[in-house]
């Protein structure tokens, strides 16, 4: 876009076209009298039916791969210097995610009102899964989209006795597998842009800017009154009435941090002025870990899925998920398990297979940092992975593992996938795990969302910044505590929640 294009001044201004962004901006721009600017630090590659639009970004049988961030982790424990995936493209991960539509558990929301967050109970916040769930086209896969794979896969997760569920979206259901619902349609992603902006595109409240890298929030007092961005190469400024962040969990605590707004004893240490001191921002960083055993499918699988696909059928690498307790869980469930398959390239029609397990209620936390000033400059990453004192997140990991090998050994699933490889087969100890956990793409929790008595709150239960007026924050990053589920469709509630109130 010419900069000359590009409103000076908005009612509301949003910082992030990712899920939450997308929702915010699509739905305060369908109000008469709302002039919203929505600035993405990715392309901008249109409405669904542009052409323009990378096949990677659109295939919703697999997760995309371009346009990423780039970070990378800094964790002692896990995968050493793994790739932390983050789309940057408008959309955000649900232009880059595997399309699962999972809400997660009762006790995940909760939780979260039992902080002190008012209207985030289990019952709240339904209207707005459901709300979330129409608008981006949430679907079952029919019986006949179901690949060999994982029906097979489902089969074999119920004779190790988890029990076949009608819907894994029953908030009060602990334990139960089944094909998971989706955001896709004949293969195709549709990701919150479509669902959200593409109805207001044209209706002259929104102004949406691609490639506009937003460095920091500037304050008059302790009022937000606009935004920094480089677009073009060049530095501009925008005034806003209200400014939301939603960057997600990995941007949204650095644009803070750039603009003065978290820990005053280290924010000169980067050369940044402190300007209201929220000790939070950065903090209580976590996602679900995650431990993989691998195959090589057999010649059986081979000819399963090549005669799938003759038939005219989609290939999907994801469908199964199943939902379980450890031994030592008190409240819903704290176990994912879940396949996936995919050809590899120069295979010769030899399909990979794997079978993760995530702890979906880890007690670790980490942190993120600014390595500099520089909003050019990579963020500084930590998970903090595996860290707590009891070692109660990777025994959780250890059961899922257990669990995935027991999965894997059923005849049915055994005849399709052969025995495990050896890079995988040597993770037998707590060790092993604390060396090779990966992330499950579920990072949350660098704005934590709480009342100003908890001292590392940074957003109140409207997602308001302490201290700071016309200044919000609204995506992954202010959740308290991680859903239990994959969290596209957590945070596309979070959006509808929030903008909910301030429409009225």
């Amino acid at each position: 876009m010419e900069l000359s294009n590009i409103p000076t001044h908005a009612d509301t201004l949003v910082v992030g076209a990712g899920t939450a962004g997308s929702i915010i901006a699509g739905r305060l721009a369908s109000k008469e009298n709302q002039h919203v600017v929505l600035l993405e630090a990715g392309p901008d590659f249109g409405p669904l039916d542009n052409k323009k639009w990378p096949a990677d970004l659109i295939n919703g049988t697999v997760i995309g791969e371009t346009h990423d961030w780039g970070y990378k982790s800094s964790s002692q424990n896990g995968e050493p210097n793994h790739s932390l995936e983050r789309a940057k493209v408008i959309g955000g991960c649900s232009s880059h995610n595997g399309c699962i539509a999972i809400w997660g558990s009762y006790v995940d929301y909760d939780t979260w009102e039992s902080y002190g967050n008012q209207g985030w109970s289990s019952k709240e916040v339904l209207p707005f899964f459901n709300k979330a769930n129409k608008t981006l086209g949430v679907r079952d896969f029919k019986k006949s989209e179901v690949t060999p794979f994982h029906s097979v896969c489902v089969t074999s997760i119920e004779k190790i006795g988890i029990p076949r569920t009608n819907n894994l979206n029953d908030l009060y259901e602990d334990n139960g597998v089944d094909i998971s619902p989706v955001n896709n349609l004949h293969g195709q992603r549709f990701n919150a842009a479509f669902g959200y902006l593409d109805p207001v595109r044209e209706n002259g409240y929104l102004t949406i800017v691609g490639d506009a890298l937003v460095d920091k929030i500037n304050l008059r007092g302790n009022k937000a009154c606009s935004v920094d961005a480089i677009i073009n190469k060049k530095r501009i400024n925008i005034t806003a009435d209200r400014i939301i962040i939603s960057g997600g969990a990995y941007e949204s605590p650095c644009i803070l941090m750039r603009s003065g707004i978290g820990n005053s004893s280290n924010l000169p240490d980067v050369g940044i002025k402190p300007q209201i001191n929220l000790i939070g921002v950065g903090e209580n960083l976590h996602d679900h870990p995650s431990i993989n055993i691998k195959f090589q499918g057999t010649t059986l699988l081979s000819n399963l899925m090549r005669e799938f696909r003759q038939n005219g059928n989609i290939v999907y690498s994801e469908q199964t998920i199943a939902k379980t307790k450890s031994k030592n869980c008190k409240e819903g469930f704290d176990l994912h398990v879940y396949p996936v398959t995919g050809v590899t390239e120069n295979s010769n029609g030899k399909w990979d297979c794997a079978i993760y397990s995530a702890n979906m209620a880890p007690i670790s936390r980490g942190h993120l940092t600014l390595n500099s000033a520089n909003p050019l400059e990579q963020p500084i990453i930590d998970q903090g992975y595996l860290n707590d004192s009891e070692d109660k997140d990777i025994e959780i990991l250890m059961e899922g593992l257990v669990l995935s090998r027991e999965i894997s050994h059923q005849k049915d699933i055994s005849e399709l996938i052969g025995n495990e490889l050896i890079e995988t087969s040597r993770i037998v100890s707590l060790d092993d795990i604390r060396k090779l956990a990966l992330h499950y793409y579920h990072p949350v929790g660098t704005c934590k969302m709480g009342p100003e008595s908890d001292s590392y709150a940074v957003v109140d239960n409207m997602g308001k910044v302490h201290g700071v007026d016309n200044l919000y924050v609204i995506d992954a990053s202010i959740m308290p505590n991680v859903p239990r589920g994959n969290t596209n469709i957590p945070v596309a509630m979070v959006a509808e929640r929030l903008v909910s109130t301030l429409t009225k």
